[in-house]
Formats: structure tokens, C-alpha cells, sequence
């Protein structure tokens, strides 16, 4: 059932589509996800950006936060200022009883017109660039969320980062730390690690 509903999600067609699938599926989602699957990708991305970000009081902006895992390992870590970001409520109801985050607003960041508040010190993502979710025609958006010289560290699936790659090659980065990795237990590289400063 856990890879069904992993498939799924993965073949979601549009934002009310998204909406739909993780409003069922919230309740369950962690213990899905961590629990049954193994995935180590949100907390490997929390620890690579906590490793290359000077300030631990710099705000931080979780980009489809989900049902927190990030903002919490974040927090673990010694981060004081997180805010999250999702397209649903219902999960964004279970981050929110972690206790992880200063912030928690519903959007969509699949939408043109999306304008994310500015002056993060670092964007993360684990989970959000994957199939059926949020492509690469969203990098410029969400890059504007960023103050001078702030980071992103985001997690890349497999099947999107061919297209990821150029846009993110033709911004002004400066690339930090890329490698393909494991993102659950047990398995082979899935997905791209990626931590790059604004310049």
C-alpha cells in the first residue's frame, strides 16, 4: 500500500489533483514514508544545509514542508527560525504539532503568479522536485525568496533533474555540494543532493 500511494503521488497531473491525494493520505504519511519505505533524504538535506550555513539564526524556508520532517531535524540541529510552505493544509496541521516551525502558509508552488516572501537565509526541499510535483519553470520564483548570498538545498529526483540541471546551471549559483545519493534505506542513489549559494 505505502508504494502505491508513493506511485501515486508521483503521477499527479495538477495542483487540485495534489491537494486531493494528500489530504488522504496525511494521517498515514510518516508512517508511510520514514516508517515502512525508509526515506533518509529529508534528513540528509537538513544536514548538508546546516553544514554549509554559518548563521543558524538565519531564517530558513521549508518549500513543501509536508508533515514537518525537515523543519524538525532542522530544529535538532540548532535552527531557531523555520517557516514552511504547502499546497495541503492537512499536512501542514501535523507540521504544526511538531512544533518545528515559526510559520506555516498554504501555496502552491506549481503557480505562475506565486510570489514567496523575500529575505530567507536558505530555501530547503525534500520530496517537492520529483515527478508529478514542481518542475524546473519554478526556480526562478523561488530563488526570489532568497536574501544576497543565501543557499538553497534541495533534493532532486532522478526523473526531473535532466530538466532541473540547465535551469539551474544558467542561474546565478555557485554550487556547493551535488551528488547523487540514496534517499531511503537500503536502496541506490535516486536522487541528486544539491546546495548552491546565490550570487
Amino acid at each position: 500500500m505505502s508504494d502505491e500511494r508513493i506511485a501515486r503521488a508521483r503521477s499527479i497531473a495538477n495542483a487540485g489533483e495534489a491537494a486531493a491525494v494528500y489530504r488522504d493520505w496525511a494521517a498515514g504519511y510518516d508512517d508511510d514514508v520514514f516508517g515502512r519505505l525508509g526515506f533518509t533524504g529529508s534528513a540528509r538535506i537538513a544536514e548538508l544545509l546546516v553544514a554549509h550555513l554559518a548563521d543558524r539564526s538565519a531564517p530558513v524556508l521549508d518549500l513543501g514542508c509536508g508533515t514537518g520532517a525537515v523543519g524538525v531535524r532542522l530544529a535538532e540541529l540548532g535552527l531557531t527560525a523555520i517557516d514552511g510552505v504547502d499546497l495541503s493544509p492537512e499536512m501542514l496541521a501535523i507540521a504544526e504539532g511538531t512544533a518545528a516551525y515559526r510559520t506555516l502558509s498554504v501555496a502552491d508552488l506549481t503557480a505562475g503568479d506565486l510570489e514567496l516572501a523575500g529575505g530567507y537565509g536558505a530555501t530547503i526541499s525534500a520530496g517537492t522536485f520529483t515527478s508529478g510535483h514542481v518542475g524546473p519553470d519554478a526556480v526562478p520564483r523561488l530563488l526570489r525568496a532568497l536574501e544576497p548570498a543565501g543557499l538553497i538545498a534541495w533534493v532532486i529526483g532522478d526523473g526531473m533533474w535532466p530538466s532541473f540541471e540547465p535551469v539551474l546551471s544558467a542561474s546565478a549559483l555557485d554550487v556547493l555540494y551535488a551528488a547523487h545519493e540514496a534517499i531511503r534505506r537500503g536502496a541506490g542513489p535516486e536522487a541528486m543532493m544539491f546546495v548552491a549559494r546565490s550570487t
